[in-house]
């Protein structure tokens, strides 16, 4: 779980309350199930049969605003997970997040590669890409596992946030968005195709860092006390919008990081200052886990597609039907391999991991 520490009105910031933002958990959750429902029914209509109706393939594609939900969601937890009291320790702030995103992700990668080698299906890479992938390169992070290319922006986000929060939380956050900022003016100007170019200058930053500042708004207590059903219905009616005008005729930031930003802060006022309701505590319970389910998904899909293209019957199983049956499956695997595998090894590799950050407010100036 997310332990959020809130500061409480009225007082000083090292009297901090410790609360649980189960609304977080939820959209992890339901934004890694996105990502695995369009890739699970992409991959069934395209290897095994034609999907029932014309638009049933556009409407799962909308599962890709699973990646800019996360990429606010990350910013947010960054601000709210990180300690300031005494100074920022970027040391210990990468050590964490570097034991948090690879040990498992390499874990996944040989699963991959032996699965696939099982299958006969060979990666058509060099060993050079192969350590690429494996460090999550530019360019190189999607070779063995598909949607690792968004590590390559995580890690990316990691560095420069490590870096600026050197000088302070108000400060650095300051300069992180306009370093983001800059850099997707210079891309703009100077369109270069070169795969980290192309990273360090992508709209998408702007999603951690509008992320990162709902994350600043509540440790300071300056988000609103109402208005976040209002934002998470927007939000909705925006989305619902995309989908019938088409979400591909405007940038990404705009049709999904937008309303992905106000989901996100939707959620986070909705649930300040009163209990979640007990559905959403319950089913935020997936989202510990959702890091694992969007590392194993693809391997679950690839092996479902491999042992049904023998079977004829399973030509009659429509592609959204299949495609819920391996989000339901892969969810499990996700489970298991988050509880007997990734926790365990969090807690051996990083057992004094600080999860209760306490803010100074001369530190995060």
């Amino acid at each position: 779980m997310i332990k959020l520490y809130i500061t409480e009105p009225g007082s000083t910031a090292n009297r901090t309350r410790p609360r649980t933002l189960h609304s977080i958990q939820v959209l992890r959750a339901l934004a890694a199930m996105l990502v695995v429902l369009f890739h699970g029914q992409l991959a069934f209509s395209t290897r095994i049969v034609d999907p029932g109706f014309v638009s049933e393939s556009y409407l799962f594609a909308f599962g890709a605003v699973g990646v800019h939900i996360f990429f606010v969601i990350s910013g947010f937890i960054m601000v709210f997970t990180s300690r300031f009291d005494g100074g920022f320790n970027a040391k210990g702030f990468m050590r964490r997040r570097l034991l948090r995103i690879y040990p498992i992700y390499w874990i996944c990668a040989a699963l991959y590669l032996c699965v696939h080698a099982l299958f006969g299906i060979s990666y058509d890479i060099s060993l050079g890409k192969v350590v690429g992938a494996l460090l999550l390169l530019p360019g190189d992070a999607a070779a063995i596992i598909g949607p690792a290319w968004t590590l390559a922006f995580e890690m990316f986000f990691y560095l420069c946030f490590a870096v600026t929060m050197l000088a302070g939380l108000n400060r650095g956050l300051t300069m992180l968005a306009a370093f983001f900022l800059i850099s997707i003016i210079l891309g703009t100007l100077l369109p270069i195709d070169n795969p980290v170019w192309n990273l360090i200058t992508n709209s998408l930053l702007l999603e951690f860092i509008a992320g990162a500042i709902i994350g600043w708004l509540l440790a300071r207590n300056l988000l609103p006390k109402k208005g976040g059903f209002a934002l998470i219905l927007i939000s909705m009616i925006i989305f619902i919008g995309g989908i019938i005008c088409g979400y591909d005729k405007l940038p990404s930031i705009i049709m999904w990081g937008a309303p992905s930003t106000m989901l996100v802060a939707g959620a986070v006022i909705a649930e300040s200052g009163r209990m979640a309701p007990i559905w959403i505590r319950r089913i935020g319970h997936f989202g510990d886990s959702s890091y694992a389910l969007y590392l194993v998904h693809i391997l679950v899909i690839t092996v479902v597609v491999q042992l049904a293209l023998p079977f004829p019957a399973m030509g009659k199983i429509e592609p959204a039907l299949a495609a819920i049956i391996i989000a339901m499956l892969a969810l499990v695997i996700a489970e298991l391999l988050h509880h007997r595998l990734e926790k365990p090894l969090l807690r051996k590799l990083n057992p004094k991991r600080p999860l209760s950050p306490v803010r100074d407010a001369e530190a995060s100036r």
